[in-house]
């Protein structure tokens, strides 16, 4: 007899499970090192093949928002630059208020949307410049922060630990 209500504990725990996973944002994080027709083509089929719901992109080079285009994709936010740039996407099948991003003239970029209850943010700090714990704002739960960090560190090969 407990192992049956075990089990039929199991599969409810497992079907909440399956449930709360088909919410949860899937992300795509790429740094594009400049947007071409050709890599838009393929992320648009990675995003379909494995059912995207959000593109995070770092440095697009784009300083008009008229490249910035995935069909089936809202351009949730921007950062343009010619030298660097970030593009937030977000399937059009949810809502996705932008909720913040860098300020203007800031060496780190970022930009957080709220999609479907999580805060996601964005993020692409350049090589040279220093991360440090106010950079980025920190965002209530449940928050995700995905991007292009570029910190280097030993324990990856690097001969000294980056900024």
């Amino acid at each position: 007899m407990r192992s049956a209500w075990h089990g039929s504990n199991n599969a409810l725990l497992r079907a909440r499970q399956q449930k709360c996973c088909r919410r949860r944002p899937n992300i795509h994080q790429l740094n594009t090192e400049g947007l071409t027709e050709n890599k838009i083509s393929v992320i648009k089929q990675l995003a379909y093949k494995n059912k995207a719901s959000t593109i995070f992109l770092q440095e697009t080079h784009c300083t008009t928002a008229d490249k910035l285009v995935i069909p089936n994709f809202s351009l949730a936010g921007t950062i343009l630059s010619r030298n660097h740039g970030l593009a937030t996407f977000v399937h059009e099948r949810l809502e996705w208020p932008l909720v913040d991003q860098s300020p203007e003239q800031s060496e780190t970029e970022w930009l957080c949307a709220d999609v479907a209850g999580y805060k996601i943010i964005n993020v692409y700090k350049p090589l040279r410049s220093r991360l440090s714990p106010t950079t980025i704002p920190t965002f209530p739960h449940p928050s995700l922060y995905a991007g292009d960090f570029n910190c280097q560190h030993v324990n990856w090969g690097y001969n000294f630990p980056g900024r």
